[in-house]
C-alpha cells in the first residue's frame, strides 16, 4: 500500500512532509507544474522483469528557482544551436501551470493536469531534493513493479550497497 495524499473535490491536494523542506529554503509561495511522463526504459523500474516498455503520465512540479536553474542549464549548453536552446526554453515553460501554495501547504492541481493523470480520489507523490512527482498511484505501482509483489531493482541496489 503505498502513502498517498487525498485529492478533495476541487482539486486540492496537501504537499507532504518530506517537500516541505524544498520549499521552506526559500520561502516558496507557488510552484511550477507541467506534463511529464516516466518511461520503462530496458524494463527500468520494473529490473529484471520483461515488462513492455510503456510511458506513464506524471505530472511534474518545481520552484520556480529550479526552473530558472535548468532553463539556464539550457542556455548554458554549447553543444545547442540558438534555435535549439529557443526550442528548449520554449517548450520548458510552454505548458508550465503556476499554483500557490497556501498556509496548509495546499496546492489547487489544474483540471487538466489532473484529468491527464487520471486521478480520482488519491494521490502519490515522489520528493526529490529539487522536484515532487505527483503520480497515478496505480501507474506507480505498475512502473516500480511493486504491483507485482516485493521491490527489488537490481540497478538501485548496487547503489544502495555498502
Amino acid at each position: 500500500m503505498l502513502p498517498t495524499q487525498r485529492l478533495s473535490p476541487k482539486n486540492q491536494v496537501t504537499i507532504p512532509r518530506e517537500a516541505r523542506a524544498l520549499l521552506q529554503e526559500a520561502g516558496v509561495d507557488h510552484l511550477r507544474g507541467m506534463k511529464h511522463a516516466m518511461p520503462t526504459v530496458g524494463g527500468a523500474g520494473n529490473a529484471g522483469k520483461s515488462a513492455e516498455n510503456r510511458v506513464y503520465p506524471i505530472l511534474l512540479l518545481l520552484t520556480e528557482k529550479e526552473l530558472q536553474r535548468r532553463e539556464q542549464r539550457i542556455l548554458d549548453d554549447a553543444r545547442l544551436s540558438p534555435e535549439q536552446r529557443l526550442h528548449l526554453v520554449t517548450a520548458l515553460n510552454g505548458e508550465m501551470a503556476s499554483m500557490a501554495i497556501d498556509a496548509q501547504h495546499r496546492v489547487v492541481l489544474p483540471a487538466h493536469l489532473v484529468g491527464y493523470l487520471g486521478l480520482e480520489r488519491d494521490v502519490f507523490f515522489v520528493c526529490t531534493n529539487t522536484t515532487i512527482q505527483v503520480w497515478n498511484p496505480a501507474d506507480y505501482l505498475a512502473w516500480s513493479g511493486r504491483d507485482a509483489g516485493p521491490s527489488y531493482n537490481a540497478d538501485l541496489n548496487s547503489y544502495l550497497m555498502i
